[in-house]
């Protein structure tokens, strides 16, 4: 055998050692290793509002100043992770695990030298604050954005409403009209 022939026969080896190997890498990367993705957060969009309210229908929270969120016309709800019940402002969590819930609400007719509250309440009693809005002086506008996301564990029969509160008597305020800038969104994260 030449030595040319031999080259050849040495890089035909090569060559297909080298479509076996990426054969086996292909295989090995796209049907036998779990999908994952750096981009990947380990959270499932469960819920999804972008229309909320205010809700004086339940006592206590039945004022202008100490309301519950409403959530109305839902974008998305898996109904396999969330149940929504006393006028779509109680949602319970129905699988096992850890909760994000990211709020996002306009508020309008915020008062000067007043403190206002955003709570999530669980079964009934105060689990975390959400936001806490203080302006001193004249405030102009009198809108406030209020921005929050936090994480809850749920035993699958617990029970969470989103109260608006403001301790000052007669100060009244109210969730925004306009949806643009109101949003509700609740994810289950993977374990």
């Amino acid at each position: 055998m030449s030595g040319r022939s031999a080259s050849m026969v040495l890089l035909g080896i090569i060559a297909i050692a080298g479509i076996g190997l990426s054969g086996y890498m292909f295989l090995k990367y796209e049907f036998l290793s779990p999908i994952t993705s750096a981009n990947d957060s380990g959270l499932i969009l469960v819920g999804l509002w972008d229309n909320l309210n205010e809700n004086t229908d339940n006592a206590p929270y039945d004022s202008g100043d100490d309301f519950l969120l409403q959530f109305n016309e839902r974008s998305f709800n898996d109904s396999n992770y969330i149940s929504l019940s006393n006028g779509n402002t109680r949602f319970v969590l129905k699988q096992v695990g850890l909760y994000k819930i990211t709020l996002n609400v306009l508020f309008q007719f915020i008062e000067a030298s007043s403190i206002y509250f955003v709570y999530l309440r669980k079964n009934g009693n105060l689990e975390r604050s959400m936001a806490r809005i203080v302006i001193w002086g004249n405030p102009s506008p009198t809108n406030y954005y209020a921005k929050s996301s936090l994480y809850v564990n749920s035993n699958g029969t617990d029970y969470f409403e989103i109260n608006c509160k403001n301790y000052e008597d007669g100060f009244l305020f109210s969730v925004s009209g306009s949806n643009l800038y109101n949003q509700l969104s609740i994810e289950y994260v993977l374990q």
